[in-house]
């Protein structure tokens, strides 16, 4: 749906009717396996739409566990309370981890 010089980014929507009591369990594998398999091909985690709870917790392997502690540092430099935006781009939280998942 986005063309850009460095490559395109693609929206995808998947379907299922998985039991009630496995909706929120199918929901996170799915996410885990099509993100996982995404960063692995060399895909990069977001474009313009951010990051959000739900895709933070693969944050570190998409940037890097380098370019991730640069992002700690200047989050603890920038925000020492680490009261803007809690539990978001998985970084540490004085609240707590987020409710997800």
């Amino acid at each position: 749906s986005h063309a850009y010089v460095d490559g395109s980014c693609l929206y995808f929507t998947f379907a299922a009717r998985p039991p009630a009591e496995e909706r929120d369990t199918f929901y996170i594998d799915a996410w885990e396996a099509g993100t996982t398999s995404a960063l692995g091909a060399g895909a990069s985690l977001s474009h313009h739409h951010g990051v959000g709870l739900n895709r933070s917790r693969f944050l570190r392997d998409a940037l890097g566990a380098g370019a991730h502690d640069v992002l700690q540092t200047l989050k603890d430099s920038l925000d020492p309370n680490g009261i803007l935006n809690p539990g978001k781009l998985e970084l540490n939280d004085p609240f707590g981890p987020p409710d997800w998942p």
